[in-house]
């Protein structure tokens, strides 16, 4: 039996886990990454985060790395809400994160130890190649998938806001996120540690910002591959008591929108994508680490039980996709969450953190509250006095109080049949995206039609759609000042009584 080539595009994270695992897999093939950097140390980014769970995938396929890469990691931070008042606590320790560069190195060595050929400051040429597997895992703007966009069925959206990745040179006492206004600017920081000496700080704001600011302008005057100095000098500013007087640390640090990327199919020929290359989730709910390495062992696995390369990429695209769509779809709850963080910054601070903790709808009201129960008795005070000491109860609680006066239709928060008569607006919504085009001007409509002052949205039982209708409800409310009911099926009623607690919606349709 011949034995494979296999040619890696790319050094990060993906690349270089993926390229130890097929050699683990097969020690018989010849495994070469090819990276354009000259180096590991002249990477992107600062800090990455690692869940419980990744760690776990990673130590079943490779102990060895999992072990060192633990070794190397900054463990044991909390995450908090930080106001003017004090901290909010969201939740106990629960990651890891470690330096990117760090990162590299660990996995470049075990690569290498193993026989895996790193070809560093070399572009790889796809056409030139007579490999039997090409992996391309080149980032978020992937060269091999541009030459392949119409083969894979490629498609991107950028999201609102703009934001920058930095890091400081010390570690803070937890992770935490806080908004800190500068005249009608309002900038919102997530930082957290991954080293005994350095911090990520990570920077955003939305369009109201970038206008009040005059980041555009900033913007434009920054150079290819230069950092924009005139926003590192406000930001140092606006973010210094958190700063401790100290500087931000730069590199090639300038402001980007997210873009989420998606492929109809990841493999076509010879060629499989992984990692940001193939998909990307927004980075509030967790790394494209996370998923680049989880993609690398199921690549691993694939093409080790399936010596036909089609077969081995549909088996890694078959196991590897519901993971990652559910992923994605948690990551654009959160995305949206942030990118409307305006409309909530001045509520109490504990009434945020609910709102955060439950924001994609894999989280309920009963799992902040047997974490955080006063914390929890605070933020549904709007509501009445909570049982918080018997959180099974507290979506039947949420949704048996009152309606509010402006719903005099409703007698509680969950009502069996929809309010109806000339007040009343109907919304059938159909669209995952609450922030797009399309929910813009339904918010315009909405607010124009002053004859209708309550808007009921239904719409598919999907959850994914059901999320949808409650992250554009909030908006309605607080853009629009309209209250708002959601149809959901029984089956999403968690999700539901976690967005009235949060204030998203006034109250639910529950159908069978």
């Amino acid at each position: 039996m011949s034995h494979r080539t296999i040619d890696i595009i790319g050094g990060g994270p993906a690349g270089l886990a993926a390229a130890r695992l097929i050699k683990l897999t097969d020690p018989d093939a010849a495994v070469t990454v090819y990276e354009r950097a000259s180096s590991n140390t002249s990477t992107f980014g600062f800090g990455v985060g690692l869940t419980g769970a990744t760690m776990k995938n990673l130590t079943a396929a490779d102990p060895h790395v999992a072990e060192r890469v633990r070794e190397a990691s900054y463990a044991g931070h909390r995450l908090t809400l930080r106001g003017s008042e004090g901290d909010v606590e969201l939740h106990g320790a629960r990651n890891l994160a470690i330096g990117r560069a760090t990162l590299l190195a660990v996995l470049a060595d075990a690569a290498r130890d193993i026989g895996v050929r790193l070809q560093m400051g070399t572009r790889y040429e796809m056409t030139e190649s007579s490999a039997d597997v090409i992996v391309a895992a080149d980032g978020a703007n992937s060269e091999a998938r541009g030459k392949l966009e119409t083969e894979l069925g490629f498609s991107v959206e950028h999201g609102r806001l703009h934001f920058m990745w930095c890091g400081v040179d010390f570690a803070t006492d937890t992770a935490f996120f806080t908004s800190k206004g500068h005249g009608d600017a309002q900038f919102v920081a997530h930082a957290y540690p991954y080293a005994a000496d350095r911090s990520t700080f990570l920077i955003e704001a939305d369009e109201v910002t970038w206008e009040a600011a005059g980041l555009a302008t900033n913007d434009a005057a920054v150079e290819k591959g230069g950092t924009d100095e005139k926003s590192i000098a406000l930001l140092e500013e606006v973010f210094a008591n958190d700063l401790q007087g100290r500087r931000l640390l730069t590199n090639r640090t300038r402001w980007a929108r997210f873009p989420t990327v998606s492929l109809e199919r990841w493999h076509t020929g010879n060629v499989v994508l992984i990692g940001d290359a193939a998909h990307t989730a927004h980075y509030t709910i967790g790394s494209g680490t996370k998923l680049a390495i989880e993609d690398g062992i199921a690549l691993a696995e694939a093409l080790a039980e399936n010596r036909d390369v089609t077969a081995a990429f549909s088996a890694y695209e078959e196991a590897r996709r519901p993971a990652v769509d559910r992923f994605k779809l948690l990551a654009a709850r959160s995305q949206t969450w942030w990118e409307t963080f305006r409309n909530r910054s001045g509520r109490l601070p504990e009434e945020i953190a609910l709102s955060y903790m439950t924001r994609a709808g894999n989280l309920t009201i009963a799992d902040y509250a047997r974490e955080y129960p006063e914390n929890a008795r605070t933020a549904l005070r709007h509501l009445g006095e909570a049982p918080v000491s018997e959180p099974e109860r507290l979506d039947d609680w949420v949704l048996s109080r009152p309606g509010p006066d402006a719903l005099a239709q409703a007698e509680s928060r969950e009502v069996h049949t929809p309010p109806a008569g000339p007040d009343v607006r109907t919304v059938t919504w159909a669209n995952r995206n609450p922030t797009s085009a399309a929910a813009d001007r339904l918010l315009e409509e909405v607010a124009a039609d002053t004859d209708r002052c309550t808007t009921v949205i239904t719409g598919p039982e999907d959850p994914a759609d059901v999320g949808a209708r409650l992250d554009l409800a909030e908006r309605l409310r607080v853009d629009a000042s309209r209250p708002v009911v959601v149809e959901v099926p029984v089956a999403s009623r968690p999700m539901a009584a976690a967005a009235v607690a949060a204030r998203r919606c006034d109250a639910i349709v529950t159908t069978a």
